[in-house]
């Protein structure tokens, strides 16, 4: 009961025109859906376009982690919770890990402990356009696209502070970033061990960050996420909670899937759906394009909203369709499809096959059903974090 009393705050927020995809679609395309032939070739360069796209990300990747090996005994990247980078020819390893509210420096030396000062000052001063140039993978798989993938697209990556922002709601001069780093330094954890990989020492340092990061990182995406919930007709708590389970409002998030930003949008699944519900056409996102905040918020409310309105609007429950559409943002509608109707033979990933066992259940009991048959276990945890944190951004 308590969890239908906090999800009634979202759907007062979801109006019924569950139809208006369709007529939004029709609207765009001007009946380009007609040529079939024309859309049967473009379907094609499409999903052509995105073999070169991954198979571009996954020699980078093998790269990046041959380059990493060379130096350290263990490789560390980044991920949708960990920003990771690498400097000085990777003898320095910066992670801050937004999920256990961490900085950690690490430096391969031979020589005696270093100043890790200037280090930190450097990550105190970096901004987003610094840390994408900087990084070796997403950098040259965004130049190799705009080379190998026609029509793909990009943007610019702004130049929005990463750290400052969760140490002051103001500018930081220089003078009172070197005083940070300073503090920061002094109050660090240390640690040493010998290095396997080079014959050499790494120096580690761990500093907590601040508290309230969540919530400084709520309040600088909130504009984006008031216009778009309003756009999409979603509830901006909701919005909130997938950025929070998704990333953590870690700006620089990333899977090697690959998925990228805050909504950890998917090129090749939500970034398609969204592109052709937005524009009517169908386009390939460089990373620059889904590392601006708003473009992502933008992209992961409109794949949110053809969930709900368009792929689960056969659910006739309003609550048990925001559960589906949730699991599915995590695990796509056919997976979802998949826990109602894992005995329907090549119909199995058919939603609408799926529509008569759901639609027989009450909300808890599709809630329960999607806890614990989704196919994998981190949809079964989605679905419990996205719904359990909506509460805490609902005003």
């Amino acid at each position: 009961m308590k969890r239908l009393l906090i999800l009634s705050f979202v759907l007062t927020a979801f109006v019924a025109y569950a139809d208006s995809f369709d007529d939004f679609k029709k609207a765009q395309t001007g009946g380009f859906e007609s040529r079939k032939e024309e859309w049967s070739t473009y379907k094609s360069d499409t999903l052509n376009n995105f073999e070169v796209y991954k198979d571009i990300m996954d020699k980078e990747f093998a790269k990046y982690k041959n380059d990493i090996s060379k130096v350290w005994d263990d490789v560390v990247v980044s991920d949708n919770y960990k920003w990771v980078e690498y400097l000085n020819g990777y003898k320095i390893r910066k992670i801050v890990d937004f999920d256990k509210r961490t900085i950690t420096v690490e430096v391969v030396s031979d020589k005696a402990k270093p100043d890790f000062t200037p280090v930190v000052k450097d990550l105190l001063n970096e901004d987003s356009a610094t840390a994408f140039r900087r990084d070796p993978v997403t950098s040259n798989t965004e130049q190799k696209l705009k080379e190998q993938v026609q029509g793909v697209t990009t943007d610019k990556v702004r130049a929005e502070p990463i750290m400052q922002n969760l140490y002051s709601d103001k500018s930081m001069t220089d003078s009172q970033v070197n005083n940070l780093a300073k503090q920061l330094v002094s109050g660090a954890d240390y640690s040493q061990k010998p290095s396997d990989k080079t014959g050499q020492t790494v120096y580690s340092m761990t500093v907590k960050l601040p508290d309230d990061i969540y919530k400084k990182g709520a309040d600088e995406v909130k504009p984006h996420v008031l216009t778009y919930a309003k756009q999409f007709n979603l509830d901006p708590a909701l919005v909130m909670s997938v950025i929070y389970t998704e990333s953590r409002f870690n700006p620089m998030a990333k899977s090697y899937v690959p998925a990228y930003g805050l909504m950890q949008i998917v090129p090749q699944s939500a970034g398609l759906d969204a592109t052709e519900f937005l524009e009517g056409t169908q386009r390939v996102l460089a990373p620059s394009y889904l590392y601006n905040p708003e473009n992502n918020v933008k992209i992961g409310a409109a794949y949110f909203y053809l969930l709900y309105y368009k792929y689960f609007k056969g659910v006739t429950n309003d609550t048990s369709r925001l559960y589906c559409s949730i699991a599915a943002y995590n695990t796509g509608a056919g997976n979802v499809a998949y826990a109602f109707n894992k005995n329907g033979g090549k119909n199995k990933y058919n939603v609408s096959a799926a529509l008569p066992a759901i639609n027989a259940m009450s909300p808890d009991a599709v809630y329960n059903h999607l806890k614990n048959n989704l196919r994998y276990e981190e949809a079964r945890n989605y679905i419990v974090r996205v719904n359990g944190k909506i509460k805490d951004y609902t005003e």
